[in-house]
C-alpha cells in the first residue's frame, strides 16, 4: 500500500439544504458548531463538556437553534491506527467484540446528545472513528441514531429563512470541513480556514481538527448585482471559525501528542453564530439583509 495516498478522513463531500419556515424578521438563529470531543479519551475535559451541554440544552429549548457536528466525537482510532486495527487478520469473534464495544460508545454519546434531535444540520466525519459492523463508521452511526444526515468530511450547507408567509427569503451558506492542521500561532490556526475561501463561495467557513477555538470576520467581498437593468456592487461579509475542542493536552500521567510536541493546550469549548434576517421596506423596496454576529 502507498501510505502517502491514504486519506485521514473518508474524503466524502456532501451538500445539505435547510429551510426555516415562517421565520420572523429580527428573530435570531443560533448556529452551534461543535466537535473534537474525543469523548472516550482519558484526557477529555468533563468540566468543559458538561458546561457545553448545559449551554446547548438552554439554546435548544429556545427553539431557534441549529447544531452542526464537526467530527472526532470519539477518540477511537486515528488513520494509521485503523490501518493496523482493520487490516490485521483478527479472529471473527475479536472483531465482533471490538465492533460491539465501539458501537456502545457511539450510542452512549447519542444519548447525551438526544436533546439535539430535530435540531441538527448533521454530523461531519472526522479522522478519529471506529468502523462498525457492515463497514459503517461510528460517525455515520451517530447520525443515524439521532435521525440526521451524515455530512462527510466536507459539506456545503445552505440555510434559508422564509419570512412573511414564506414569500420573502434570505439564505446564508456554510462551507464546513473537519479540518487540516494549522500553525501554532493564533493567526496560523485560522489561516487554513481562511484558505477555504479559495475553494467555495460561502458566508461562514468552519474547520475543526486542530482543537483551536476562535471566529472572526474575514473581511468583505464585492458582489456584482443587477436590478432593473442597472448594475451595482454589494459588499458581502464572510466569517471564519475554528470550532474548538474538549480534549486536554496536559494531563498528569497521561501521554499526549500535545505534550510530546510541546504544543500549547487547547482553548476548550465551542463557538456560536447568531444570525438574524432583517426585512426592510425603505425607499419602496422590499429587501432582506442578514445580520451575523459570533461569540466564543
Amino acid at each position: 500500500t502507498n501510505h502517502s495516498k491514504i486519506m485521514r478522513t473518508d474524503g466524502v463531500f456532501k451538500t445539505k439544504s435547510v429551510l426555516l419556515q415562517n421565520w420572523k424578521s429580527g428573530k435570531t438563529l443560533n448556529l452551534v458548531p461543535f466537535g473534537d470531543i474525543h469523548r472516550d479519551s482519558p484526557a477529555v475535559s468533563e468540566d468543559a463538556w458538561q458546561k457545553f451541554l448545559v449551554r446547548a440544552k438552554f439554546l435548544a429549548k429556545q427553539g431557534n437553534t441549529l447544531f452542526l457536528g464537526m467530527g472526532d466525537y470519539l477518540d477511537s482510532y486515528s488513520t494509521s491506527e485503523r490501518m493496523i486495527m482493520y487490516g490485521s487478520p483478527l479472529h471473527e469473534s475479536s472483531r465482533k467484540n471490538h465492533q460491539n464495544h465501539s458501537q456502545k460508545k457511539v450510542e452512549s454519546l447519542a444519548r447525551e446528545l438526544e436533546f439535539m434531535r430535530g435540531k441538527l444540520i448533521g454530523f461531519l466525519g472526522g479522522n478519529h472513528f471506529p468502523v462498525l459492523a457492515g463497514g459503517i463508521s461510528g460517525d455515520q452511526h451517530l447520525a443515524a441514531m439521532l435521525e440526521t444526515d451524515y455530512l462527510g468530511a466536507c459539506c456545503a450547507i445552505r440555510v434559508t429563512f422564509a419570512l412573511g408567509g414564506n414569500n420573502h427569503r434570505a439564505s446564508f451558506d456554510i462551507f464546513a470541513h473537519h479540518g487540516k492542521g494549522g500553525g501554532t500561532t493564533a493567526g496560523g490556526r485560522l489561516n487554513a480556514v481562511e484558505k477555504l475561501q479559495q475553494v467555495c463561495d460561502a458566508d461562514i467557513f468552519l474547520m475543526g481538527d486542530n482543537h483551536a477555538r476562535g471566529c472572526l470576520p474575514a473581511g468583505e467581498k464585492l458582489r456584482l448585482c443587477d436590478k432593473g437593468g442597472k448594475l451595482f456592487v454589494k459588499a458581502k461579509p464572510t466569517w471564519i471559525g475554528r470550532t474548538g475542542s474538549f480534549l486536554r493536552g496536559y494531563v498528569e500521567g497521561e501521554p499526549s501528542y500535545v505534550c510530546d510536541a510541546a504544543l500549547p493546550p487547547a482553548n476548550l469549548g465551542h463557538i456560536e453564530f447568531h444570525i438574524a434576517p432583517i426585512r426592510s421596506q425603505a425607499g419602496g423596496e422590499d429587501t432582506v439583509e442578514l445580520d451575523i454576529k459570533a461569540t466564543q
